[in-house]
């Protein structure tokens, strides 16, 4: 890229192509001749030559850059990945959307590599979160009028391998519950409607709630539960800190495997999870049953959306792992209004 200044009248065929690096007013200073970043086109010369001695800053791009217009769309269709939507360019800046309801997945070391990259800027929200469809996911912009044409690859590049945005649709999954305490009829259509609303949410649907009866075998109800072919199950009211708890016991009959038994997190340090086969199963304490901000609503997203969660996964829950009112961001809204989104119907 090349810099000339400009006196206004001196203005010629010669300049057309080139760009304006600051806006141009006509000489009563009441509208736009061309605006920051624009390129000098035939029909601007006289324009420009009514301006007389006013001093003109133009960039000549060289043969190996891209002006920030095409930079800018390859940039924003480099990033994103499935489940993405863009709108723009505004000032040079492209926004992405979020094509649907699911979880948004941020490959920080692809977006780390874009934006080590000089003339870019790629700002996101956080990995993991929860959005609905058209939220405002990231913004991407080329912040010089040109970049090189080796930088615009080297973005593509690195995008190829693995774009550093993407949505994971939540799918509709098919979810039974075990009720393992005594309850009231009260109590337990209490807990039924809060569980179908978290999972409307998501689009699951409840197919079973088994409840135990005395001298039932819990590795009864675990098979019963397993019979109607559920994607997730849920189990109230098994005492976590018991190790002679007989859902436990009952785990290893149907061969379950305990991913981790307590995660780094509150409310909700006692969660547990486990797999049957790729049936995830897991505890829920009174908390987590009626509450929409704890330890469940923080991997319910995820595991609708199909994740698996091993070990290092809860492991590092730790990081945010306190749940205070200031991360009400990180939690599916379930009908809430939340950022200008209104309420689901």
């Amino acid at each position: 890229m090349t810099p000339h200044r400009v006196i206004a009248r001196d203005v010629d065929g010669a300049n057309v192509g080139m760009v304006v690096a600051h806006a141009v007013r006509n000489v009563a200073g009441t509208k736009f001749v061309l605006k920051k970043g624009d390129v000098i086109g035939d029909e601007h010369v006289e324009p420009l030559q009514a301006l007389a001695d006013r001093e003109l800053h133009l960039l000549e791009g060289a043969t190996d850059d891209v002006h920030e217009v095409e930079a800018g769309a390859r940039l924003a269709r480099a990033i994103a990945g499935t489940g993405i939507e863009l709108r723009g360019p505004a000032e040079s800046q492209y926004t992405l959307l979020s094509a649907h309801r699911g979880v948004l997945c941020v490959d920080a070391g692809a977006l780390t590599a874009v934006n080590d990259l000089d003339g870019v800027s790629v700002l996101t929200r956080f990995d993991r979160q929860p959005v609905d469809a058209g939220e405002e996911l990231a913004g991407a912009k080329v912040t010089p009028f040109f970049l090189p044409r080796a930088t615009v690859e080297r973005i593509e590049r690195i995008c190829r391998e693995r774009p550093p945005l993407r949505v994971l649709p939540f799918q509709p999954m098919r979810v039974a519950a075990l009720i393992l305490e005594r309850v009231d009829l009260r109590a337990r259509d209490r807990f039924q409607a809060a569980l179908e609303h978290k999972l409307a949410w998501f689009g699951a649907e409840l197919v079973a709630v088994r409840d135990s009866h005395p001298g039932q075998p819990y590795v009864e109800l675990i098979r019963s539960a397993l019979e109607m072919g559920p994607d997730l199950i849920m189990a109230a009211g098994a005492s976590s800190l018991d190790p002679l708890e007989p859902l436990f016991s009952a785990l290893e009959q149907v061969d379950a495997t305990i991913v981790k038994h307590g995660v780094p997190v509150h409310p909700g340090s006692l969660f547990w999870i486990a797999y049957i086969d790729r049936v995830p199963l897991f505890g829920l304490s009174s908390c987590e049953m009626f509450s929409h901000k704890t330890i469940l609503d923080l991997l319910l997203p995820r595991l609708f959306a199909g994740e698996t969660l091993g070990r290092e996964d809860l492991v590092k829950l730790g990081h945010g792992g306190m749940l205070g009112r200031e991360m009400a961001y990180r939690f599916p809204p379930y009908g809430e209004k939340r950022d200008g989104q209104g309420a689901d119907g």
